[in-house]
């Protein structure tokens, strides 16, 4: 994927307006273990063994930190930190205490101080509550911890099948207007956002190899949890590799859709350095921060846009073709829109869209190819597309003539004289010297 020159991203957000609302919806969610994240500091290092997988690896709160431009840098707005009690095993399945903050993860203190840097970046927190063993004692601690502290957001894990009262009171108490509350579990509790393994399974299928059906991606609502695996599933680059197929184009095509489909986008930890694995033991990976970057740099891109888009985070979806690997959709508010094209196949692809679907006398800015389409004489718009690549088009006013393209020129041809002018006047000094 090419990278969107910064110009271009600069003067495409002076053209969409700042959404007016504060939701789930508008969030993307990078969904991590503290003990697998970043090791700041040994001070709180009890048991670690980093060559045991069933270890505590020793990640703690400094090192989500320390780190935490990584995820920023993405454009993730929410961080969701796993369970954080006192636990007897690393990923916080086994709580001892559901008053007391793990040890091995750091104070309270460091706790707070990752809360305030994460909220003075406008990002927020989230940590996992697990319910499933939980007496109404447990649930009342947990209600009192998460109400001690300035914490957006809960995900709760562990469910049980069969939802007592106290676990519905519980719910109801501490899902407030200000704290999110939601699951990576399929439940009949009414949450902000709704998980379901049929949407992770479509990505699944969807992306690991090319010419695959995507009906299964073109029927979700903005409440819709999406993501290509979670911290209990198989890795989406598992799928991938069983397939031969290479995992960072995969990966990037899967996130284009996950971005920009309805629905909670969420990415677990390691899905930017195609972390692999098809169990806990293999996929609870310590992370390794010599990242891919063309991963990276085309999630953060694509964020960008996403961050400053009430079209691409709660607009109206209008689906306009799909057939199998190729999935193009309109994503849209009465101030803007966006015309998006996954092609997830072997070749080249063309779509025709009509005036009906962009207006009259339009043009349409490709972000990633930097091309500009404007309507032809039978009144289309024609948007070609190489295979297994995603591009977001934004739907504008036709301007006549591609004006960030000719400021980028202009400056480009500036920065090249004055290098010449600088390479001459140091010659015109150096044979000065030299008589």
């Amino acid at each position: 994927m090419k990278r969107i020159p910064l110009l271009v991203v600069a003067v495409l957000l002076l053209s969409i307006p700042t959404p007016a609302f504060a939701s789930l919806q508008q969030e993307s969610i990078y969904d991590l273990l503290v003990d697998r994240y970043f090791n700041q500091t040994s001070n709180n290092d009890i048991d670690v063994n980093t060559q045991d997988p069933q270890a505590f690896a020793g990640g703690d709160f400094l090192g989500i930190r320390d780190r935490l431009a990584h995820i920023q840098d993405m454009g993730f707005t929410y961080i969701s930190i796993g369970p954080i009690f006192e636990t007897e095993k690393y990923d916080g399945s086994e709580i001892s205490s559901y008053s007391s903050i793990e040890s091995r993860y750091g104070t309270e203190e460091e706790f707070v101080d990752l809360l305030d840097e994460l909220h003075a970046k406008d990002m927020k927190l989230m940590i996992d509550l697990p319910i499933g063993d939980a007496t109404p004692e447990n649930l009342q601690e947990m209600q009192a911890f998460v109400e001690r502290f300035p914490i957006d957001g809960v995900k709760l894990t562990n469910i049980p099948a069969t939802i007592t009262p106290e676990v519905e009171q519980f719910v109801a108490a501490i899902n407030t207007d200000e704290r999110d509350v939601i699951s990576l579990e399929e439940t009949d509790l009414e949450l902000d956002a709704n998980y379901s393994s049929d949407t992770t399974t479509a990505f699944q299928q969807a992306f690991k190899t090319v010419d695959q059906p995507m009906s299964g991606l073109i029927n979700f609502t903005e409440s819709d949890i999406l993501t290509l695996d979670t911290l209990v599933t198989e890795r989406f680059t598992y799928f991938s590799t069983e397939e031969n197929m290479f995992p960072p184009t995969r990966i990037m095509v899967a996130m284009g859709s996950l971005l920009t489909l309805p629905g909670v986008p969420v990415m677990t930890y390691g899905t930017e350095i195609a972390m692999n694995g098809d169990s806990q033991e293999s996929s609870h990976q310590i992370m390794n921060f010599r990242v891919d970057e063309d991963i990276m740099l085309f999630i953060e891109d694509l964020q960008t846009i996403r961050n400053q888009s009430e079209a691409l985070q709660r607009g109206d979806f209008e689906l306009l073709q799909e057939e199998d690997g190729y999935l193009v959709f309109k994503r849209s508010t009465e101030n803007e829109a966006f015309i998006v094209v996954i092609n997830n196949t072997s070749g080249t692809k063309t779509f025709a869209a009509s005036e009906e679907i962009v207006g009259v006398d339009k043009e349409l800015r490709g972000l990633f190819g930097r091309d500009v389409v404007r309507q032809a004489d039978n009144g289309e718009y024609r948007l070609t597309i190489d295979r297994e690549l995603v591009e977001l088009y934004h739907v504008k006013e036709n301007s006549g003539l591609n004006t960030a393209y000719i400021i980028a020129m202009a400056i480009a041809y500036a920065l090249f004289l004055g290098f010449i002018y600088l390479v001459w006047r140091k010659g015109k000094q150096k044979r000065a010297q030299q008589n």
